[in-house]
């Protein structure tokens, strides 16, 4: 089939970290692979990306302007008309905006639409952010939201969950295409027991990978820790950081929960191999990348029943209410004190990922929608 020429657009790109950056990351280099044209659009900012995407010829193509820190968002775009951003996308057939609530991607979708380009917009959202600076400012913006949300001609939401939160501010057509994750990256030729000598671990491990950030439900975590024999170790940065080493202390766990800051994303793979579960105790949550690499890794996970968890774990893990740290105890107890649910979970969290959540699979779904668009596009001029 003809190659396509696809820009992927978003202001949480690189050096911005969450789950948004490592999907569009992945998704550029998956299309990359099936022989598309593609270009990565996103602010004026170092990425730490540049060698690779140029290794791999991936364009990267930075838009000036003053970038929020905080959140993450290029104000200057913000305050510009769409046309601005058509130098940027005129010579790529489909643009493809990643996150539905930030100025770059909206305005680029928009000049798309004028320029006559398939376009569409990823939703990876399923509320606002309780704490951030995001959701003042998207409450302040609701109708811009809603203006420049008529203008893909698809929109692609990562979850169930997602789907009905943006219908809230649109009528445009939705589908769920759920996240991707590289399998063959995460299963590593290492049994448990190995990657735990490798890491100098002992004993029973409990990880957690992400943000630490209120909704992210960490400080649940570390309360069930007080009722649970075994290591938790926590991999990420964030706000929270200082309130959650201080709640350790106070219930007199801090000497079972490491604190291992930002890690490398080469070496994931060989501590998710080395965790005997895997724990995402999320308040709200989208969709959950890093339950997809936990199961690809074949480690059990246990998630919360927020948002598009639920259709992540469907069966292959154990779900427990949010906020409930007594709840979350007793099933991390379930996995760790029994071998047979153990592996049990781990064997169906890794088939499940490899049948729905392989890129491979997901990655041909997402440029059979991009066709169908273009299709439409050039039927009706």
């Amino acid at each position: 089939m003809e190659s396509l020429k696809i820009a992927l657009v978003s202001d949480w790109y690189y050096p911005k970290l969450g789950g948004v950056a490592v999907h569009m990351h992945d998704l550029a280099l998956y299309l990359r692979g099936l022989g598309h044209e593609v270009a990565i659009i996103t602010n004026d900012r170092e990425t730490g990306k540049e060698a690779e995407l140029k290794r791999e010829g991936i364009d990267l193509i930075k838009v000036p302007g003053y970038t929020l820190g905080s959140v993450g968002i290029n104000m200057s775009v913000f305050s510009h008309n769409a046309t601005s951003m058509i130098p940027y996308i005129k010579d790529y057939e489909v643009v493809h905006g990643q996150h539905a609530f930030t100025p770059l991607a909206l305005k680029a979708v928009s000049a798309g639409r004028k320029a006559g380009k398939a376009t569409l917009i990823t939703t990876h959202s399923i509320n606002y952010e309780n704490s951030s600076a995001i959701r003042a400012l998207a409450r302040m913006t609701f109708p811009y939201f809603k203006y420049y949300l008529r203008n893909p001609h698809r929109i692609i939401a990562v979850s169930k969950a997602s789907k009905e939160f943006i219908r809230r501010f649109t009528r445009v057509p939705v589908e769920v295409i759920q996240n991707g994750v590289n399998v063959g990256f995460f299963d590593i030729p290492l049994s448990k027991e190995e990657a735990k000598e490798k890491l100098g671990l002992g004993g029973r491990v409990i990880l957690y990978v992400g943000r630490l950030e209120p909704r992210k439900g960490v400080s649940t975590l570390i309360n069930a820790m007080k009722h649970v024999n075994g290591t938790l170790l926590i991999a990420g940065q964030g706000s929270m950081l200082p309130l959650l080493r201080e709640r350790a202390k106070l219930l007199g766990v801090a000497d079972r929960v490491r604190f291992l800051g930002m890690v490398e994303y080469s070496k994931l793979p060989v501590l998710y191999r080395a965790s005997d579960v895997f724990v995402l105790p999320s308040l709200s949550e989208a969709f959950g990348i890093v339950l997809l690499e936990a199961m690809a890794s074949g480690t059990p996970v246990i998630g919360t029943r927020v948002g598009g968890i639920p259709e992540i774990i469907d069966g292959c893990g154990l779900l427990v209410p949010p906020g409930n740290a007594r709840e979350l105890a007793n099933a991390i107890n379930l996995v760790l004190g029994n071998q047979s649910v153990e592996r049990r979970l781990g064997r169906l969290g890794k088939r499940r990922v490899e049948r729905v959540y392989d890129w491979n699979v997901v990655v041909r779904r997402i440029v059979a929608l991009y066709r169908e668009v273009l299709d439409e596009v050039a039927e009706n001029g």
